[in-house]
């Protein structure tokens, strides 16, 4: 399965929002571009989070478990993957597919220090540095999932010599997204009374302590300091070791006409605590 729309990479230095989504102060995502990465043995690793700060809770939010999510020609879709056309050999292979990460970190009381980003997302399985966030990985996968997933994880070199992980106190915040509403193609007049739903499928990979993770949806309005309008998430951190589908909803509505929107995973923990989840079969439909 092809990715059907290409994001326009916009690196532009803003933290986006600060919200307090299950029980933690975080931030959120940014513009767009790229980093390296290595992966831990399985691709296994990753970190939890709560996505972006200072939205409101968004419209028509809808989560379930259980079933598939992005397979099949659906002429609605705006974006869909299944990982499986992707090379797990390419360092690349995550950002060539217009993922993107960004990073906020925090301290043990939730007071925002510093953001990092946006970069390209790394395909940690193949990369020749030392950046943890992401990667295209094997063997994870059941019946609806193919050969290849994405598992997303945490930055551990963050942030030498004595912040992120380096301190046991700080909380690194990752967000990995696609930004399929971007600065130069918003969300048209064309999308207004209609329905954007992201689905997907996900399972538990190595999270443990005090980890947490999510999936979102997300809007923010480029004319307003890139101030969160809409924030959806559902949480992954105690998923189940088998695969379950899930799918979220975002009624697109006048007011949010310029705007920019963002899908994606995010995940914030401390100390080196395992982060890993996995994701598949991506799909993205306004109707």
């Amino acid at each position: 399965m092809k990715k059907t729309l290409i994001a326009v990479l916009f690196a532009t230095f803003a933290v986006y929002g600060c919200s307090s989504e299950d029980g933690g102060g975080s931030a959120g995502s940014g513009g767009t571009a790229g980093s390296g990465g290595t992966a831990g043995s399985g691709g296994t690793a990753g970190s939890a989070g709560s996505a972006g700060e200072g939205g409101s809770a968004g419209e028509g939010g809808s989560a379930g478990e259980g079933g598939s999510a992005g397979s099949g020609g659906n002429p609605n879709a705006i974006y869909q993957q299944d990982f499986e056309s992707l090379d797990s050999t390419s360092e690349t292979a995550l950002s060539d597919d217009g993922w993107v990460f960004f990073a906020n970190v925090f301290d043990e009381n939730d007071v925002f220090k510093f953001p990092y980003g946006p970069f390209g997302a790394p395909n940690a399985t193949f990369s020749p540095t030392d950046t943890f966030i992401s990667a295209v990985v094997t063997g994870e996968g059941g019946g609806d999932q193919g050969e290849q997933q994405l598992s997303v994880f945490n930055d551990y070199n963050c942030c030498q010599p004595d912040e992120g992980h380096f301190n046991g106190t700080d909380k690194v915040e990752i967000n990995v997204f696609q930004e399929l509403f971007d600065p130069m193609n918003p969300i048209s007049a064309d999308e207004v009374g209609k329905t954007l739903t992201f689905s997907f499928n996900a399972k538990s990979g190595n999270i443990e302590g005090a980890t947490i993770a999510s999936a979102f949806i997300k809007t923010l309005d480029p004319m307003n300091n890139f101030a969160q309008t809409n924030l959806v998430p559902q949480d992954t951190t105690n998923l189940p070791e088998g695969w379950g589908g899930f799918s979220l909803e975002l009624e697109i509505v006048e007011g949010l006409v310029g705007q920019i929107l963002q899908i994606g995973f995010v995940s914030t923990a401390s100390d080196f605590e395992g982060s890993g989840i996995f994701y598949d079969n991506v799909l993205v439909v306004v109707e």
